[in-house]
């Protein structure tokens, strides 16, 4: 059995998920004594989960690279809002296209060793955090710009609110406050798992602070934000505001749909993370497993599952991604219409030209 100190990401669990599994099957199910349905149970585990990942990374790949198609080509949707939701498309696309696989392949991959491991071992770890800071970056900037529309609606001229300088900042701040994550996992040879490792940095204070980045401080900004909208938008209790600067009920419509669209994401985002985080910083305090490995195979997906629900929220949520995609579902219908009318008008055409 791995270390202590060894047992944090759950790609590095499997003997100890395998250890607990068995003692779990054998409690819930003390009358059997075979072990060929103790392996059997783990097999149908292993290929439940392996569909529910492979049904997540379709729905993911298709609804981010949908959502920036329809930005892409209807010129109505290029709101700011749009745009970052496009920078989580792209977090998300990481996620699914590295992150899912990976979790899939640890049920049917025994090794990854040596340098070449290590490398990938790091590198997926690094652009999970990554994404996962962009993310909710992008949420914490979506509240600041509802916050000046509403709260300051006269300025404009913010540079955060200019898309082409906020996306890149996002980025790049991602990028960089995750740079301890490379030095915090390795390839364990002895194993042949993914584990992180306090080599570099005690676990303690590793987790913590993954925990304040990626989610205890933005979501405490949002939360502030979101109240403070809520104020001026249905109460119109902001201190220091002039009676004529209150919204007008006409005016209060659409900015009551837009933070309803970012609060549901954000309460979204919040409940698929949460358990992860909880799990996370309970192993790094503890430093032993006490759950059930069920339980954890479905909180590292639901996680990931945030993923291919984002975009499918805004474009059902948000008026003008919604209508857009229906117009682009129409067009795409009609479209197979003419194309099956022009083809029977050419067959019926060759028809006649051949008879006579």
């Amino acid at each position: 059995m791995a270390e202590p100190r060894q047992i944090v990401f759950f790609l590095g669990y499997q003997h100890e998920i395998r250890a607990l599994s068995e003692k779990w099957n054998k409690i819930l199910m003390f009358t059997c004594r075979d072990d060929k349905a103790i392996n059997s149970l783990d097999s149908n585990m292993e290929l439940g989960f392996t569909l529910a990942y492979a049904v997540t990374m379709i729905v993911a790949l298709q609804g981010n690279i949908l959502l920036m198609y329809i930005v892409w080509r209807r010129h109505e949707t290029r709101t700011l809002t749009s745009f970052l939701f496009v920078n989580m498309a792209i977090a998300d696309l990481l996620i699914a296209v590295f992150q899912m696989p990976f979790s899939m392949a640890h049920f049917y991959v025994s090794e990854f060793t040596g340098a070449v491991g290590n490398l990938f071992c790091r590198s997926v770890m690094y652009l999970v955090n990554v994404s996962m800071t962009a993310s909710i970056f992008s949420l914490v900037v979506m509240a600041f710009d509802r916050y000046f529309a509403v709260i300051h609606p006269f300025r404009r001229t913010i540079w955060f609110r200019r898309a082409k300088i906020i996306l890149p900042v996002i980025w790049i701040a991602s990028w960089t406050l995750m740079v301890v994550t490379p030095f915090s996992y390795m390839a364990e040879d002895s194993l042949g798992k993914c584990f992180y490792t306090e080599e570099h940095i005690p676990r303690v204070p590793y987790w913590t602070y993954l925990l304040l980045i990626n989610y205890i401080m933005p979501l405490a900004i949002i939360s502030a934000l979101y109240i403070a909208i809520a104020r001026k938008i249905w109460f119109h209790e902001i201190p220091g505001q002039l009676e004529s600067s209150r919204l007008q009920p006409d005016e209060q419509i659409p900015k009551k749909k837009v933070l309803r669209t970012l609060v549901i994401v954000v309460v979204v985002f919040a409940v698929c993370w949460f358990p992860m985080q909880a799990l996370q910083m309970n192993l790094a305090v503890t430093a032993g497993l006490t759950w059930h490995p069920i339980a954890i195979y479905s909180i590292y997906w639901l996680g990931q599952a945030n993923s291919a629900i984002n975009p499918w929220l805004y474009i059902g949520l948000n008026g003008k991604m919604n209508a857009a995609f229906k117009r682009m579902i129409r067009c795409h219908g009609q479209g197979n219409t003419l194309s099956h009318r022009l083809s029977t008008a050419t067959i019926r055409s060759n028809t006649a030209v051949t008879t006579v």
